[in-house]
């Protein structure tokens, strides 16, 4: 009964049965033959040692034949285990070892050459090259490649195939040739061993055996792998970006040609066009509305759909009422892929319509103008987009390069003073974060900036906005997949802030805020020195901002801050870890992981208290 139950379970339908089947009988032939001929072999291999090489140019010949004949094994039926346990008998252990390995070598690189030239120009030939590679049978994998290394016939067809599918050439050299070590180590080791006892009969085996090995173990990989899950599909596909950020004057001046050249850079014919307009920037330039239709009436191949529509300024932007009053009028207006949306407004009102944009017809080209110091700096320059929603900042939104950014430095001139200040936190920030010299610069011409002296705010504006580009572009994350984000220094406690006011603090206002607090926190952790947080307090100030408005003074019924309660909200906005940027000193800092409440709170009073925090300037930051 045992042995019936044994002839079944090898015998087996399916390719494991069919193979241990076919290792058995094998074996079994190899050492029925032995038996048969053991005296024929063993003359033949007392023959062979009466022409073991004895000087250093035979044994150099011996193995660049050896070398030869392990790496022509692609192309001919070569037994290469054979041949190796020949290398080691012949030339002892290290120099087999050496000849094994780059035979070896030699062999992988000559089939990635010939898979990646002759075959792909074959297959090519064949009319194969119009099929996805996965479907010419399998898609190679690095695991694939590592165990297929011993398997005769299989470890020359992967290698030609790598070449074939296009794998790549630096993981497939360092792939191959950790393989091909320990491979050659294996081989060494048996040989030597085995010569050294002169066990002729397992020497035999293990040359025709230890290959038959190799495939047990890739078929029970694959055998489990097929058991554990089915094989999954990958897809996998790069976008690239590429948007400008201009700066100019007068834009919609009809000699200006910035905007003409934005809209028709893709185009061919009219280019129809939607404008979406802050109200109050509407108001404060009452020119603006005539100068955008005088400019599209002086353009014959630019279409401007509708009169500029206004939407409501400041936060009140964001909010799902607004954003579906914004899909309605672009629905209204027949707007589609091919159509222009251009939206002028501070951070709030291009985060709103750009996330209209970004999701109506799934995507909206846009062109953002931005009209506030902050959204110049930093709102306007970035790629995110979005709406506030159950009384959280920001919890609804997308990521959307727009096409273009323009800066027009004269919608600026028509801010109030507190308007043009507020925005100018953003550029402490990134100069705190990123460039010292920025920092140093700006401390210097810090009554210029307060005054908001022309030349001097030009520069912060532009830097701050090089910066900014510069970390989107070059950081390796845009679309904030993890959650180191140095950009967001200060704005964990600014975004409470902003609520907690119900945003009579500006955005700008609230981040200035935030950034002395986390100063005051690094400088209790021992992280930023007394002269650092020194300096950032003293520039804030200067500029005209207030750092102690009376919301950090707000408690709930527990007695507990509420301010500090927005690190729970970050947390869980940053996807359930905290990372925290803080400075270690001024131009650089690092992300903590977790914020000690007791110095966090010992940092709040002591901002919320000082007398010495009032602005220098006068600010309606601190009013009630």
């Amino acid at each position: 009964m045992k042995h019936d139950r044994g002839y079944r379970l090898l015998s087996q339908k399916g390719p494991a049965g069919h193979f241990w089947l076919s290792l058995v009988c094998f074996s079994g032939l190899v050492i029925a033959s032995f038996l048969l001929f053991e005296q024929q072999i063993q003359d033949f291999l007392t023959h062979l040692n009466l022409y073991l090489p004895s000087t250093s140019s035979q044994k150099l010949n011996l193995a660049l034949l050896l070398i030869a004949l392990l790496a022509l094994d692609v192309v001919l039926p070569v037994p290469s285990s054979m041949v190796a346990l020949l290398a080691v008998a012949m030339l002892g252990s290290l120099g087999g070892y050496l000849v094994i390995f780059v035979g070896l070598c030699l062999g992988a690189g000559l089939g990635y050459a010939l898979g990646a030239g002759y075959f792909r120009l074959l297959s090519g030939r064949l009319g194969l090259h119009q099929r996805q590679p996965g479907q010419l049978g399998y898609r190679l994998g690095t695991l694939s490649l590592i165990c297929l290394r011993g398997v005769p016939v299989l470890a020359e067809t992967s290698v030609v195939a790598a070449g074939m599918q296009r794998y790549p050439l630096p993981a497939f050299l360092l792939v191959t040739t950790l393989a091909n070590a320990g491979l050659a180590l294996a081989y060494s080791a048996i040989g030597s061993f085995l010569v050294e006892q002169n066990a002729l009969l397992v020497t035999l085996l293990a040359s025709m055996v230890l290959p038959g090995l190799f495939i047990a173990g890739y078929s029970l990989f694959k055998t489990l792998r097929r058991h554990d899950a089915e094989p999954s599909l990958h897809g996998r596909f790069k976008v690239s970006y590429d948007y400008p950020v201009l700066f100019t004057d007068h834009l919609f001046d009809p000699l200006n040609p910035c905007l003409h050249r934005q809209l028709t850079a893709e185009h061919r014919g009219q280019v129809t066009v939607l404008v979406f307009a802050d109200e109050q920037l509407l108001h404060s330039a009452p020119h603006l509305l005539e100068q955008i239709n005088a400019y599209f009436a002086h353009h014959s191949d630019l279409h401007l759909q509708a009169p500029p529509i206004a939407v409501p300024a400041g936060e009140s932007s964001k909010d799902s009422q607004v954003l579906q009053q914004l899909y309605s009028d672009m629905l209204q207006h027949g707007l589609d892929r091919h159509c222009y949306v251009l939206v002028l407004g501070g951070g709030a009102v291009l985060d709103a319509v750009g996330y209209a944009c970004a999701t109506f017809h799934r995507g909206i080209r846009l062109i953002r103008i931005p009209s506030t110091v902050l959204a110049q700096n930093d709102a306007g320059i970035g790629v995110k987009n979005g709406i506030n929603a159950f009384g959280q900042k920001n919890l609804l939104g997308a990521f959307y390069p727009a096409t273009a950014v323009i800066n027009d430095f004269q919608l600026l001139t028509s801010l109030t003073r507190r308007d043009q200040i507020a925005g100018l936190a953003e550029a402490v920030k990134v100069a705190l974060i990123k460039d010292q010299a920025f920092f140093q610069w700006m401390e210097q011409q810090a009554d210029a900036l307060a005054h908001f002296d022309h030349a001097a705010s030009r520069y912060a504006i532009r830097r701050c906005a090089e910066l900014h580009l510069a970390h989107i572009t070059g950081a390796g994350d845009p679309f904030e997949r993890g959650n180191g984000r140095p950009l967001d220094y200060g704005h964990w406690a600014a975004h409470k802030l902003e609520n907690l006011s119900q945003h009579r603090l500006r955005h700008g206002e609230a981040v200035a805020v935030g950034m002395a607090l986390d100063g005051l926190y690094a400088n209790a952790l021992g992280l930023l020195s007394d002269a650092d947080s020194d300096r950032v307090l003293r520039l804030l100030l200067k500029l005209g901002f207030c750092l102690n408005p009376p919301e950090l003074a707000l408690k709930d019924a527990q007695g507990r801050s509420l301010v500090l309660l927005g690190l729970e909200e970050f947390r869980q906005h940053l996807g359930g870890q905290l990372s925290i940027p803080m400075l270690s000193r001024i131009g650089e800092s690092v992300d903590l992981h977790e914020i000690d409440p007791a110095r966090m709170e010992q940092a709040l009073q002591r901002l919320s208290t000082q007398a010495d925090l009032a602005p220098l300037t006068v600010d309606e930051g601190c009013a009630q």
